[in-house]
């Protein structure tokens, strides 16, 4: 039920006086006549539906009305011919959200031109304005501004709010947490913000988790512990290593640890101390006269991604191992909660880093120095049928077998250079293949085995950092005066100073828990937890009456942050009823950069781009997870430079530039440029075409593969979704009894010539001849937004020209951008639809929906930008009502 709070309006008909409607004169002297000099009127309403929409519409006369609008005017306060001259009064109730959407859509068929149906005998140009101005007037009059109901925290609303009120950083919500419901496009509206028990269960545990991090609860000392990790007890990745008899040898350095580093499996610090930490190394076959090996040893956390960098660590001890016989060394060093230690040979005589493949090129050169068919074994590897697939210990086993080899030709000159250029230009490939060499005939590092034993003393560790960073930011200075302390926690958490009744209720509750024992930091906890448990935290702007400066301000940085209000807009939250005040913290507060999470979420719900999670496009179409997301992000990028640089509203679907992969650039717009290979999946912004295929709102991959499935088209999803997404308009979803389109099995039907056999059933032709012409005309673009002239499947030319409602006649999307472009009040007004609608969390009323026409109209006619159109728009009273 959509929470319109609607007037009690009936709209009183007095259909005994005589009216002259301009008519074809086959209507007869029975209907009633309205006089054009007179103002238009309810009467004349009245008589307007009943001379022009009875055939179809009244009871005694339905026809075959279902084709056009399935809506009996009989049933909604419009009399019947036979009634027309009684002494009946009839109303034409406008009362009730489902009457009022039936209405709307009146207005819509009438002004668009569906109805009367051309066949039909149609009203004057004249009188048609009058009845469209006339319904437009009542149903303004019908409908108020505001009717938002209880508004509980967004699933993201509440984990980033955590993280602003606490300090938390990156806040975890724990496995399980309900996804919201999306409502009209997005997840924060309040209708679909319900409060199950499941989900207050997970709210309490939350509110447990989070009371935990800032007062955790007393743990006993841990005992100390002895852990040994021989050979097969340290990780093996990718070709860092291997375990040769009873030892574990390294052969070679790069940068992140899981291509040259070793740890141990299974030992794990429990609790932050000083342990006692012995490796037994040795060297295996160094080079003649050399230095010693050179091993790191750092801490790392277990939960860390194996592709860290050695650099990124914290060294814990620096060793040199000068014997090819076992040698033990043991120091103690701070190991902290979840981590474990790690191995590394810094001075590796082998390296695969991309930056030091000059050592890579001399390392093959002292083997070929050392032996002259190195190289010559190497090159025949890569040139035979099997080279196409070496890596790791099966290209060097065949390197050997041709190392033994009696007739394996000698490499020339430019072979050798030729071969040393192909290694340095992958050297991780070579690097990964060529260290089993190094297993087997060195130089390596032996490692024979670990023990950690400890800890001998606790020390405190990030995590007793973080709590003691929490505490600090929790009491604020004010620790002692519990009152103070409470009142400014209770301020953050329900987003408003607490009345003192309610003040002393929480204080009362923690002076009662201390009194039972408890310790001040339990008390606080408990606090805490109930806090959030709250009606007063979990929903926002709970008053009856308008938005006071609290609820404005709330409304406002939740909008625009997602978060609730901070210091600077707090400090003015008595001034934000003053227009040029309010104006002046949104401009502070509307981000700018493609990272917010304004951007990021509005702008995956309003086109929905968050789908793009959970496709993956057939292989096919080369489009890889990282395009995706490259493809993702250009939609935000985008959208944060309109923002930053106040560019038109005709921007949205008609840009000079974009941003996105080279890569994309390339394979799917079409740009004719010149790229840095070894930069084509990094975001650039390009200058595109104004108007031209790509790029903008309709023109962008993103939009192309979440309105796919990620292997074909449908015209009806892409048309649907432009109607919504662009254009601002609601698309019922089809009625039960309307049956699904009938697959083509032979592959011999275009997709446009199923539709046309799909809508041939008049309880589909209503719909569809809105939908269709916006979907047929994006059919050129494929399932990630490759241009394409032709169906695939079928081999048939794509037919994407379309006659839209107006009549305009467009041929493809570089003319329905020009259509979007010299109309861009229709687009205009359902982008900003779609903000309000996000930023109120309500559906917009007719009346409210008038009042957004109005603001972008006077956007247009100044010539302004997206960044102003957002500032009015917050400055309406359509944002400040409740």
């Amino acid at each position: 039920m959509e929470c319109f709070r609607f007037s009690r309006l009936f709209f009183v008909l007095l259909v005994t006086v005589p009216c002259s409607f301009p008519r074809n004169d086959s209507l007869g002297d029975d209907l009633p006549r309205v006089d054009n000099q007179k103002a238009f009127s309810s009467v004349d309403a009245s008589s307007f539906l009943t001379s022009f929409c009875s055939d179809c519409h009244l009871n005694e006369s339905r026809g075959d009305g279902e084709e056009y609008f399935s809506f009996r005017l009989d049933e909604h306060g419009v009399p019947s011919i036979r009634d027309v001259h009684s002494s009946n009064r009839s109303a034409l109730v406008m009362d009730d959200d489902q009457s009022i959407r039936t209405w709307i859509r009146v207005l819509e068929v009438i002004r668009d031109g569906e109805m009367p149906p051309a066949e039909s005998v149609s009203p004057s140009l004249a009188l048609k304005g009058k009845m469209i101005a006339w319904l437009d007037q009542a149903l303004q009059d019908s409908t108020t501004i505001g009717g938002t109901p209880p508004r509980r925290l967004s699933r993201e609303e509440y984990r980033s709010t955590i993280e602003s009120i606490f300090g938390i950083k990156s806040f975890e919500l724990p496995a399980g947490f309900p996804v919201d419901r999306l409502q009209h496009g997005f997840d924060n509206l309040g209708q679909g913000l319900v409060l199950s028990p499941a989900l207050m269960e997970t709210y309490s545990e939350c509110a447990r988790l989070v009371a935990d991090q800032v007062f955790p609860p007393i743990q006993p000392a841990p005992k100390p512990t002895a852990s040994t990790a021989k050979p097969e007890d340290l990780v093996i990745s990718y070709s860092s290593s291997k375990v040769v008899g009873d030892v574990m040898r390294l052969g070679m350095k790069c940068d992140p640890i899981q291509r040259s580093c070793t740890w141990p499996s299974r030992i794990e610090a429990k609790a932050s101390g000083v342990y006692e930490i012995v490796v037994r190394l040795s060297s295996f076959k160094p080079e003649f006269d050399s230095d010693p090996m050179v091993v790191k040893v750092f801490a790392r956390d277990v939960s860390s991604a194996d592709s860290v960098s050695h650099r990124s660590l914290r060294l814990l001890q620096k060793i040199e191992v000068t014997r090819e016989t076992e040698e033990e060394f043991k120091f103690e060093a701070e190991l902290y909660e979840g981590q474990t230690i790690v191995l590394h040979w810094a001075n590796a005589t082998l390296d695969s880093d991309r930056e030091d493949k000059e050592q890579l090129q001399a390392f093959f050169e002292s083997k070929q120095k050392q032996n002259p068919k190195y190289l010559a074994a190497w090159h025949a590897m890569l040139e035979s049928e099997e080279g196409q697939g070496f890596r790791g210990g099966i290209g060097w086993d065949r390197v050997k077998v041709l190392l033994k080899s009696d007739g394996l030709p000698e490499i020339t000159q430019s072979q050798e250079q030729a071969l040393l250029k192909k290694i340095i230009g992958n050297p991780v490939l070579f690097a990964e293949t060529v260290v089993f060499d190094v297993f087997e005939n060195g130089p390596a590092l032996e490692i024979h085995d670990v023990e950690v034993n400890g800890p001998s003393r606790i020390v405190d560790g990030p995590r007793e950092e973080n709590q003691r960073r929490l505490q600090q930011r929790f009491f604020g200075g004010l620790a002692g005066d519990h009152r103070a302390v409470i009142e400014r926690f209770l301020s953050r958490v329900f987003r408003r100073p607490p009345q003192k009744e309610t003040l002393d209720l929480w204080v009362s509750l923690f002076e009662r828990h201390l009194s039972e024992g408890y310790s001040i930091d339990e008390s606080m906890h408990l606090v805490i937890r109930n806090s959030l448990i709250s009606p007063r935290f979990l929903y926002r702007c709970l008053g009856e009456s308008t938005l006071d400066p609290y609820d404005l301000a709330t409304r406002l940085s939740y909008f625009l942050t997602l978060r609730p209000p901070d210091e600077k807009l707090l400090k003015r939250v008595d001034q934000l009823t003053v227009k040029k005040v309010l104006r002046a913290e949104a401009e502070r507060m509307i981000p700018v950069s493609p990272n917010s999470a304004f951007i990021k979420n509005f702008t995956e719900q309003w086109l929905d781009t968050r789908r793009l999670d959970d496709i993956m496009p057939e292989r096919s179409f080369k489009f890889s997870r990282l395009d995706q997301q490259n493809a993702k992000l250009e939609v935000e990028y985008f959208f944060a430079e309109l923002l930053r640089e106040n560019r038109p509203i005709e921007s949205l679907v008609a840009p000079d530039f974009t941003w996105t992969s080279p890569r994309i650039a390339k394979n799917v717009y079409e740009l004719d440029l010149v790229f840095d290979k070894n930069k084509m999946n990094d975001l650039q912004r390009f200058s595109i075409p104004r108007g031209g295929r790509f790029g903008g709102i309709v023109g962008m991959s993103a939009v192309m593969i979440a309105t796919a499935n990620g292997v074909d088209t449908q015209p009806v999803t892409r048309g649907v979704w432009f109607l919504e997404k662009v254009l601002g308009q609601e698309v019922p979803p089809p009625p039960d009894s309307v049956p699904p389109i009938t697959p083509d099995t032979q592959g011999a039907m275009s997709p446009r010539d199923l539709l046309e056999v799909h809508v041939q059933d008049s309880a589909c032709s209503r719909c569809h001849r809105r939908i269709d012409p916006y979907g047929f005309v994006l059919e050129n673009f494929d399932p990630v937004g490759h241009w394409r002239e032709r169906w695939p499947k079928i081999d048939q030319q794509v037919e994407a020209v379309v006659k839209l409602s107006d009549g305009s006649k467009i041929k493809d999307v570089t003319e329905l951008k020009q259509w979007l472009v010299s109309h861009p009040e229709k687009f205009g007004s359902g982008f900003a639809k779609q903000l309000m609608v996000y930023a109120t969390g309500r559906p917009m009323s007719f009346r409210e929906q008038r009042e957004i026409d109005k603001i972008v109209e006077g956007n247009l006619s100044r010539n302004e930008g997206i960044r102003d159109l957002f500032l009015d728009l917050i400055c309406s009273s359509v944002f400040a009502a409740r």
